[in-house]
């Protein structure tokens, strides 16, 4: 039934309510100040200015009124900037495979880290667990989810370990 509002009073022989006058003057209100300001500012602005102009409107009112006459404010074209993002390196290929597996110790070892809370804070954990005996090999913690934190880890466990040629480390590749 495709009749406007306005259509619908005149079949049924019914005057306008006072809402409804209300209403048709505040669109155009709506519609001045739309323009006036390029087709930009939405319905919490235009209710700002209405309000400075001495009309009080809810948001919602206007945003509905604004929506049966159709007019959706533009967005702004500003690009925002976009900070040096950390290149997330070379990825490595998956050696395991999801194989956990292995014939002997210091072959492969896992790593991860994960992080505690406590009641002074987030305290983080970066671990190296050797895949045959599952000792764990190298920990080191920090209050800080750097990259040193895992470089510790590791270098604790190079130095205890000493592992032959050919170890594979495995990690998540995460942050």
């Amino acid at each position: 039934m495709g009749v406007s509002r306005e259509g619908y009073y005149k079949y049924l022989d019914h005057k306008p309510s006072q809402r409804g006058l209300e209403n048709a003057d505040l669109k155009e209100v709506i519609k001045e100040i739309f323009d006036e300001h390029k087709g930009r500012y939405g319905s919490i602005r235009i209710g700002k200015v209405l309000n400075q102009r001495g009309i009080h409107a809810n948001r919602k009112r206007i945003s509905r009124l604004m929506r049966e006459m159709n007019l959706c404010p533009r967005g702004t074209r500003y690009n925002y900037k976009k900070y040096k993002l950390k290149s997330r390196g070379e990825e490595r290929p998956n050696l395991l495979n999801q194989l956990f597996l292995t014939d002997s110790k210091n072959k492969i070892w896992v790593g991860d880290i994960t992080y505690i809370p406590t009641k002074r804070g987030t305290l983080y954990l970066a671990v190296f667990v050797d895949l045959f005996s599952r000792k764990v090999v190298g920990w080191s913690m920090g209050n800080r989810m750097k990259d040193q934190l895992v470089i510790e880890a590791f270098l604790q466990a190079y130095g205890k370990e000493r592992p032959d040629a050919g170890l594979i480390v495995h990690t998540d590749q995460g942050s």
